[in-house]
């Protein structure tokens, strides 16, 4: 199966504590439900993490806020970007 590259970009905590990230030219979302932050995280603190542990984040939906859809491919190839 053939990678699928995404560009995400922290857009913030959401009212559950859970990061969220947004691919860069798509409506499309991604997140943990099992690493939470408190809203005062930086941006480099929950990039720090998932850049060793992409593996937590899944597919959240088309929209900040939105309920998580969860699950994840495995030709999913995550690239944060600063």
């Amino acid at each position: 199966m053939k990678a699928r590259h995404f560009y995400i970009k922290f857009r913030g905590i959401d009212s559950w504590n859970r990061p969220v990230y947004k691919v860069v030219d798509k409506e499309i979302y991604f997140g943990s439900v099992n690493k939470l932050f408190s809203d005062d995280a930086t941006a480099a603190e929950v990039n720090e993490y998932f850049k060793a542990n992409l593996d937590d984040l899944e597919f959240f939906g088309d929209h900040f806020g939105c309920e998580p859809h969860g699950g994840r491919a495995s030709n999913w190839v995550f690239n944060i970007i600063q």
